[in-house]
């Protein structure tokens, strides 16, 4: 792709025999070409290979709610292992099963993971619109690609959870009030607060404060919070606390398909645990200030935390925190807003007891919008100039390092074979063939864009040549990282295969679904891969198992758990229950990995042998 320069004023005469002069871009082709690659990179590292790596984290809750909605057919009051699981709000598991309807109400994981992936476009492009709309378009088109290649964003964009759906909310609900900020619009303060209230339903009330606090800054800033306290404001309020409301009223009112008595249930803590509004305000209110879990980490976790998602450009991250304090007394009234704003999330998110990385992940806009500011000017301070324009060399250097090590790493192997203990040969099949194929390719696709020179087209995107290459040079490792080997390590996760196979085997023993039982607790990730229709009791001791054993004679029962449950029943007990099945050990395994490595044994019939 090669950038044509306009056409001089004064035409030129052709030479005879010679080709016309190409007519350069006009404005409309300019933005085409400008914007599209962003859009394409996004694309590219958020669905490649987005379904291959099994479950991981909380995404079975996803996707097991979404499967037993479709075998129910009933979508307000969410189940797992069909006991009703309202710890989340329902706006995210009805994202997965529009996408699975697609796929004829099958959900597996590319299309759990799929909304995530928009979400993060939809994050993507708010960060954009916020940035254009206070600056202007290379402010705005660097925020974007420094918001792309944060760690933070590939790794929440192709998880089947909430988290990147509450920030598309967030940041499109403060894109949407900054376009409508100096005007008593009724579209303007509706569509706000339904983006707010809207959200509120994907992971809680966080959707609902971070937009009020930008929104109340900017306000305090401008002095126009008199202006915006209308009737247009206060009803478009109320119709978004309505909506709002719509998802409790229907679950409250609606019996649930499966167990209605159910519908009445008092947890432990005295929450009536099928009531959507009571778990919101206990799962956003009552933990914020009274945390019941989540309560592990220091008052200054996000100082930590906060640099983790903006991964690798967290020193640059400093650097701009460093040059916008030392540049205190000259900030624009925009950057003052962003500053202050993002005080005020960081400050929320701490004040709260109840603390985890993702919280904070709604100022990571906010941060790449920063640092597009800092990167787009000269530093400061001339130490603060040098150090980074170290970082940015080494950025550039990322992709031509790793394929360094790659192709050593495949010489090495390739001529000294012996190195590799016997137990490990199996990774000769995946390093370094495949791994520096991957590498050479993405390096040839780099050198391609780069074109060797010093004004590369690529590089007229973004305002600087050598921060361009910078950015790149992080994509494309990101790229690698999240396309490549993530998922080719993935096949080193066995549960999917593990369950699967336990599942294979009880057919094949031709084991009723009602006697396959859990031992001592109920595994979540198992109960999506086990697929099956109806629950999956749980035996809770010894005396519950021998029970089992008297009142179902001479029929085969399986019991599923990790290693360490069944450690502790005495040696006879265990000789009663034969492995049938069981999770692949690895050389690298410690003894403690093994021990929660899942197993399925059977209960064995009295006088009968195992077949």
């Amino acid at each position: 792709m090669k950038f044509n320069r306009p056409a001089q004023q004064t035409p030129v005469q052709p030479q005879t025999g010679s080709e016309p002069e190409k007519p350069g871009l006009n404005d409309k082709q300019k933005k085409i070409l400008f914007w599209l690659p962003l859009w394409l990179c996004a694309a590219l590292l958020l669905i490649g290979n987005l379904g291959v790596e099994p479950v991981k984290g909380s995404e079975s809750r996803w996707l097991e709610v979404v499967r037993e909605m479709f075998l129910t057919n009933d979508f307000l009051h969410p189940t797992i292992n069909f006991d009703p699981y309202y710890d989340k709000p329902l706006l995210t598991y009805w994202f997965i099963v529009l996408t699975s309807l697609f796929n004829g109400r099958v959900v597996n994981e590319f299309l759990a993971r799929l909304p995530s992936a928009l979400a993060a476009v939809a994050a993507l492009m708010a960060t954009v619109s916020i940035a254009k709309r206070l600056w202007n378009a290379e402010i705005a088109r660097l925020s974007g690609w420094l918001f792309l290649t944060c760690y933070s964003f590939a790794w929440w964009g192709r998880l089947a959870e909430a988290d990147m759906a509450n920030l598309a909310f967030s940041a499109g609900a403060i894109a949407w009030y900054l376009a409508f900020r100096k005007t008593k619009s009724f579209p303007g303060y509706l569509g706000f607060f339904l983006l707010c209230f809207i959200g509120a339903h994907a992971k809680g009330m966080a959707a609902i404060a971070v937009p009020l606090l930008a929104a109340g800054v900017d306000m305090l800033l401008a002095k126009r919070i008199l202006f915006h306290l209308n009737w247009k404001s206060v009803l478009a309020l109320l119709i978004g606390i309505g909506v709002y409301m719509i998802p409790f009223e229907l679950s409250k009112h609606i019996a649930p398909a499966i167990a209605p008595e159910t519908q009445n249930i008092i947890d432990a803590d005295g929450t009536l645990k099928t009531s959507g509004i009571a778990l919101a305000l206990r799962e956003n209110i009552i933990r914020f200030f009274a945390p019941f879990d989540h309560n592990d980490e220091p008052f200054y976790a996000y100082f930590i935390h906060l640099p983790r998602l903006l991964l690798p450009w967290s020193p640059i991250m400093i650097l701009a925190v460093i040059d916008a304090f030392r540049r205190r007394k000259q900030l624009q009234e925009t950057e003052r807003w962003l500053c202050w704003t993002l005080i005020a999330i960081f400050l929320f998110f701490s004040i709260s007891g109840s603390r985890r990385p993702y919280y904070i992940l709604p100022a990571v806009p906010f941060c790449a919008i920063l640092m597009a500011l800092y990167l787009s000017r000269e530093s400061f301070d001339r130490w603060m100039e040098k150090t980074k324009q170290i970082l940015l060399l080494l950025f550039r250097s990322l992709p031509v390092a790793g394929l360094l090590l790659c192709a050593l790493a495949g010489i090495v192997l390739k001529f000294f074979p012996g190195i590799v203990p016997a137990e490990y040969k199996m990774l000769l099949r995946l390093v370094p063939q495949s791994t520096v194929a991957a590498l050479a390719a993405v390096f040839i696709l780099g050198m391609f864009l780069f074109h060797l020179r010093s004004e590369p087209p690529f590089t007229e995107i973004l305002p600087d040549v050598k921060l361009a290459k910078s950015i790149f040079s992080i994509y494309i490792s990101l790229l690698v990282v999240f396309v490549y080997v993530i998922p080719t390590a993935s096949q080193f996760r066995t549960i999917r295969y593990t369950f699967r196979q336990m599942m294979l085997r009880a057919e094949q023993m031709r084991v009723p679904d009602e006697n396959i039982y859990f031992y001592q607790s109920e595994p979540r990730d198992a109960v999506y891969y086990l697929n099956r229709k109806s629950r999956i009791s749980v035996i809770a001791d010894k005396e519950e198992l021998e029970k089992l054993r008297r009142e179902k004679p001479g029929q085969r029962i399986l019991l599923i758990a990790q290693n360490r449950k069944f450690e502790n029943l005495p040696a006879e007990t265990l000789n009663r229950l034969p492995v049938t099945a069981r999770e692949p050990n690895f050389p690298w395994d410690s003894r403690e990995n093994i021990r929660k490595n899942y197993v399925m044994r059977m209960i064995l019939p009295v006088n009968k042998k195992v077949q």
